[in-house]
């Protein structure tokens, strides 16, 4: 195990925001008037001017060496941008980012390959960007061809390689250089199965190291297997920074309340679902227990009657998407709307539910698979808030608890 001496975080980012300007020749024109004033010695002012936006605002945190951070957000939240500031490839507004150590990035991989080089040239020049000698790079080639599996084609022009064959080249030079901290920037879409499982084996192999790494992916069934912690923006700003199971939850939560209410016209009947909601208690004050049982009550309003309609009712994950459904018509349950107002009532037994922000949506449909009504995407939201999952693996995790039973062979 790699050994730290020091107390001191590998990264100090304090009260760090970035701002930009949606008009680019309003943009150039602020950065000239922010270069002159530096030359001066002066800083620019601190309200936003015309056009412009905050990227990231006031974002504070610490990284202990060995520490792995989650950096969770929504699309446009501002992680891409935290981790380009961390890097070095831009300069916060405000605040300061003090860094120890080596850093490395894989923010997007492959991007610096020259694609008429070869990949084994490729890999002496990347490893001397990222700071390897000729010997140092000489010593890990074999190892980092070996697992990025290109043997075969490693003295073949870069530009013959598939996206996913530059890719796995530029995650074993990356991992195999090892620095002090590591930023990984939604690379487990790796190559397939098999190899994205050894990127987990390798990254794990890292954090036990004692190396610090900050990861951004949107899985939090993948996120959950290597990080001790999660910090989570919203709205471009820092609103957790904590233990990683209760930030995935407060992540999904964000979600679910930036998701709409979305509905659809209906081209054949005038029915529409008006509400969908939880009616039932949990069995604790603050959210349902995996097994616990959830009812549910759906309002339906038409104007005309309409006989066998077909409900179908689905529980979606704001992280992984619809996790499955249920419908009327399977069980033979009959569904006849009358006006104006139907409501009927689903009681799911035994949640089979793991931690996590949840929420169900519906679709009506008349008789015929195709006579459409309505449908709400995201309707009644809950949360299952316990039993904890286990992040290594050795009892629970992930988002569906399976019903099994052990005995010996």
């Amino acid at each position: 195990m790699r050994l730290r001496l020091s107390s001191q975080p590998i990264l100090d980012v304090d009260r760090v925001s970035k701002i930009y300007c949606r008009q680019l020749q309003r943009s150039l024109r602020y950065g000239m008037h922010d270069l002159l004033l530096q030359a001066i010695g002066r800083n620019r002012e601190a309200k936003l001017r015309p056009g412009e936006f905050f990227a990231l605002k006031h974002v504070s945190f610490k990284l202990q060496p060995g520490e792995c951070l989650a950096l969770l957000g929504a699309n446009g939240a501002g992680k891409s941008t935290l981790l380009k500031l961390i890097n070095g490839l831009l300069r916060p507004d405000r605040g300061t980012i003090r860094r120890r150590g080596q850093l490395n990035a894989m923010i997007e991989l492959g991007a610096g390959f020259n694609p008429l080089l070869s990949g084994r040239e490729n890999t002496f020049v990347n490893g001397a960007l990222l700071g390897l000698s000729r010997a140092e790079v000489l010593q890990q080639f074999d190892s980092i061809v070996e697992f990025a599996e290109l043997g075969h084609v490693i003295d073949d022009p870069v530009r013959t390689y598939s996206t996913g064959m530059r890719m796995r080249l530029g995650f074993a030079i990356a991992t195999h250089t090892r620095p002090d901290l590591l930023l990984i920037d939604e690379v487990f879409a790796v190559g397939d199965v098999r190899f994205r499982m050894r990127c987990f084996e390798k990254i794990m192999q890292l954090r036990d190291s004692g190396i610090s790494l900050i990861v951004v992916a949107h899985a939090i069934n993948q996120l959950q297997r290597i990080s001790n912690r999660a910090l989570v923006l919203d709205q471009h700003q820092a609103i957790y920074d904590g233990p990683f199971d209760a930030g995935a939850r407060i992540y999904e939560e964000s979600l679910l309340r930036a998701e709409p209410d979305q509905k659809a016209a209906s081209p054949y009947h005038d029915a529409r679902i008006a509400d969908i909601r939880i009616v039932s208690s949990p069995t604790q004050n603050d959210g349902w227990q995996t097994r616990d049982s959830l009812s549910i009550e759906v309002e339906i309003h038409c104007q005309t009657s309409l006989e066998n309609a077909c409900l179908r009712l689905f529980v979606r994950s704001p992280g992984l998407g619809i996790l499955g459904g249920f419908a009327n018509h399977a069980t033979g349950f009959r569904c006849d709307l009358k006006p104006s107002v139907t409501r009927f009532r689903v009681t799911i037994n035994q949640l089979p539910l793991l931690m996590g922000a949840y929420s169900i949506g519906a679709t009506l449909y008349g008789p015929g698979p195709w006579d459409y009504c309505d449908r709400v995407e995201t309707g009644a939201k809950f949360q299952i808030v316990g039993p904890p999952i286990d992040p290594n693996g050795f009892g629970i995790d992930g988002s569906i608890e399976f019903q099994h039973r052990w005995e010996g062979a």
